[in-house]
């Protein structure tokens, strides 16, 4: 434990852990209170605006929240009428949460852009409308609550896990490299411990460092949209919170199966900083190689679009084409088990059509790759570093 402590207490010491902490959550606070600030809302003719309009949202649909029906589309409409008012770059300027959802899904109008539109009239069945068709794929009834600027989060969290594994590769990749730049390493296996719990211990605070971040920033996440928005939207189908090509989920569902891999991700970055670390003769060194490991899933998804795209534009036969697809969907699975691709939201929705496509659960398969890298970077660093 004492050793834990000093491995520990020797990462977070640094003047750029502290930079790096005020740095995420200040980017990540100030982002937020300018989409919170971006909130209007027009209710019987009064304007809202910022904090106050997602309030009074949240107020009016409050009603509104649970199965939704014919009956309660009708009587938004006759309660709130229809947004009449479209701007350039904007949309509807005299809408709130209620009349926009049943003008936008369950009306005779349209908004394509700001001179491709036409105001509603009337409202419209749910049986014919898009609505029903997420209600049929997925044998349920839509649940309705609000959701307001949920639709953000993804995005939002994304950057800041983003931010989170840039922190770790300038942090974590000093680990072992740091005692071997400093020639201290003699030094440590001849303590009373001995080698083995050292590098346990330096494991150990490295996965420490990297939990507590993810989980300080996870929750700060939710807390924030939660106080805000609220979680009445977490029962509402990830179709309709996020986007129609999310899979046939609950919001709730898709945030918990997103923060698992997002945290996979981390865990896996981690891991291979370390073995990078462990090889590494000087600090520079292992920042700059974490780094580029990190990006290097970026760079193979390019090329193997582009070998995608020139395989299609050839006049192959269609079953050479189907063997070079099969050739080439192993390293694409890989590629989604890196921590770059593990770490966004987009992840599950993929994962969900490949599993559709190709009749395996792509999600257990992705898991187990990026546990198994785990794992045999964390050996190969212990390896590594007792052999010197």
């Amino acid at each position: 434990m004492r050793l834990y402590r000093i491995e520990l207490y020797k990462l977070c010491r640094k003047k750029l852990f502290v930079v790096g902490i005020v740095c995420i959550f200040s980017i990540l606070t100030f982002l937020f209170c300018q989409r919170v600030g971006a909130a209007r809302s027009t209710i019987n003719g009064i304007e809202y605006h910022g904090y106050e309009a997602v309030m009074a949202d949240r107020q009016i649909t409050e009603e509104f929240t649970g199965i939704l029906t014919d009956d309660a589309i009708q009587q938004i409409a006759l309660n709130y009428g229809f947004p009449q008012r479209v701007v350039k770059y904007y949309g509807f300027s005299d809408s709130n949460f209620l009349n926009n959802f049943v003008a936008t899904y369950a009306s005779d109008g349209y908004l394509n852009d700001w001179e491709d539109y036409r105001i509603a009239t009337k409202t419209i069945p749910l049986a014919d409308t898009k609505l029903n068709e997420l209600r049929e794929m997925s044998g349920q009834e839509i649940w309705f609550a609000y959701y307001g600027e949920w639709k953000s989060y993804p995005e939002w969290y994304y950057l800041g896990m983003i931010m989170v594994s840039i922190f770790i590769l300038c942090v974590v990749s000093t680990t072992f490299a740091d005692e071997e730049q400093s020639n201290t390493k003699p030094l440590l296996f001849t303590t009373q411990e001995g080698p083995a719990k050292d590098i346990c211990a330096k494991i150990a605070a490295a996965f420490t460092l990297t939990i507590g971040l993810w989980l300080a920033v996870t929750a700060f996440s939710l807390l924030l949209y939660g106080i805000v928005y609220g979680t009445d939207s977490f029962g509402c189908p990830a179709n309709l919170v996020v986007d129609f090509s999310e899979p046939l989920i609950s919001f709730g569902t898709l945030l918990a199966q997103s923060m698992f891999l997002s945290l996979l991700g981390i865990l896996e970055l981690c891991t291979v900083t370390l073995l990078i670390s462990a090889y590494s003769r000087s600090t520079f060194v292992s920042v700059t190689v974490c780094a580029f490991c990190w990006a290097i899933p970026l760079l193979s998804t390019m090329v193997l679009r582009g070998i995608i795209h020139i395989l299609l534009a050839s006049s192959l036969e269609q079953s050479v084409l189907s063997v070079c697809s099969r050739i080439l969907f192993p390293f694409q699975l890989m590629i989604y088990a890196a921590p770059l691709y593990l770490i966004h939201f987009d992840i599950s929705s993929e994962l969900d059509a490949v599993s559709f496509n190709q009749g395996f659960n792509a999600f257990c398969i992705i898991v187990l790759l990026a546990s198994a890298v785990a794992l045999f970077c964390i050996a190969g660093a212990y390896r590594r570093y007792r052999k010197g």
